[in-house]
């Protein structure tokens, strides 16, 4: 009888293994076979699901992608749209290990992409998202005339997308200065920043 091969739990195996290669000794570090040894796997076996470093990366992006998809669709949001909007953008920044670790890998991904052929078009499709996001939120906001008139929309757009990446960043930098509290305390008065008085 032929074994059942659970590919959920493969890749889930193949990612993390790789990730702790990258995550301790760099993402040069992180071959093929030395992934492969890692997950417990022979080279064959993890060649089934990538066969160079960049394709490798690609995969680990897109697995913790859809980690954080399924989390999201999991969550029970605020029926509040101010607080709402909050609570997504916390979901795009590093609060929690979890998420330290989406946000790492997709920084290296970024950075990589810069001279990879095989990661750009992915690259650019999660920088879209990002703006495109950020599009939502604001839309979100002045469908519920909470955005303040004195407010340049179009430019709005752009610094909320700015914002969320930037404090990303800092947060893997200087997560003793940017920590949880200060990641939520940064959003939210962001936010507060855009709203009518009256709100």
């Amino acid at each position: 009888m032929p074994k059942i091969v659970n590919h959920e739990e493969k890749r889930k195996l193949i990612a993390e293994a790789a990730w702790k290669i990258i995550r301790k000794e760099g993402f040069e570090k992180a071959s093929i076979r030395r992934v492969a040894v890692e997950a417990g796997m022979s080279t064959g076996a993890l060649r089934h699901y990538f066969s160079t470093q960049d394709e490798m990366l690609l995969f680990i992006m897109n697995y913790y992608l859809e980690e954080g998809k399924k989390r999201s669709l999991n969550k029970d949001w605020s029926e509040d749209p101010l607080l709402a909007v909050e609570e997504v953008l916390l979901e795009l920044v590093p609060i929690n290990e979890e998420k330290k670790i989406e946000t790492s890998v997709w920084w290296i991904f970024a950075l990589r992409s810069l001279t990879s052929e095989t990661l750009i078009e992915k690259k650019d499709e999660m920088t879209n998202g990002t703006f495109e996001l950020a599009n939502s939120m604001i839309e979100i906001l002045i469908s519920h005339g909470i955005i303040s008139n004195s407010i340049n929309v179009k430019l709005e757009k752009y610094r909320l997308s700015a914002l969320i990446e930037g404090l990303s960043i800092q947060a893997l930098l200087r997560p003793d200065v940017y920590c949880p509290e200060k990641l939520t305390e940064v959003i939210r008065y962001h936010l507060e920043t855009l709203c009518n008085k009256s709100q």
